[in-house]
């Protein structure tokens, strides 16, 4: 099991402060973004090691206020919106420039595992419309909280851990996103 991984990431200028972006292409970590039918939004990765990436780069966006660009047919951004209130038009111009900005590596440290006391004072009303998810015809969104953040990255490292199916993240949602769902395909029987 890797435990770490190499990542590049980038600094783009957005007005009068400096974004930081960690650029990942998805077939090159085997983690899937696409839209279905107009309100999911759905999140595949391969199997568990894909999933604890995934968790991985929650948490990464949670702790540094990088922004993760999941790039493919479908891009996808995950950032905090209320450090980076980036538009979609900000978006369109990251994902422009990404391509002509220098790039950093950077050692990513991987999840390995789920610890199960965080549900032990989970209180679901601390997570309600803690995320934004939406799309635009070829990018996809999450603009989640501090909290958004860190219960994606739990719910990730819960479904490696336990070799889960899937999460349906809609009920934290506001009603006018659509529904995520967060899918481990090797074991979503």
């Amino acid at each position: 099991m890797l435990l770490s991984y190499q990542v590049e990431r980038a600094k783009v200028r957005m007005k009068s402060k400096e974004i930081t972006i960690v650029v990942l292409q998805q077939k090159d970590i085997h983690i899937e973004i696409r839209e279905e039918l107009g309100r999911v939004l759905l999140m595949d990765a391969a199997d568990c090691q894909e999933m604890f990436l995934l968790s991985s780069l929650f948490r990464h966006s949670m702790q540094t206020r990088d922004v993760i660009f999941l790039e493919s047919n479908m891009d996808l951004f995950i950032f905090n919106g209320a450090i980076h209130p980036l538009t979609m038009k900000d978006l369109g111009k990251i994902k422009a420039s990404t391509q002509f900005t220098k790039t950093e590596l950077y050692r990513l440290t991987l999840e390995n595992g789920h610890d199960d006391s965080m549900w032990d004072t989970w209180e679901q009303w601390k997570y309600e419309e803690q995320l934004r998810v939406k799309t635009d015809q070829d990018i996809g969104v999450i603009n989640a909280s501090q909290l958004g953040l860190e219960l994606l990255f739990h719910q990730c490292a819960y479904l490696a851990s336990l070799f889960t199916g899937h999460s349906h993240i809609d009920w934290n949602s506001t009603q006018s996103s659509i529904e995520l769902i967060i899918r481990n395909i090797a074991r979503n029987d």
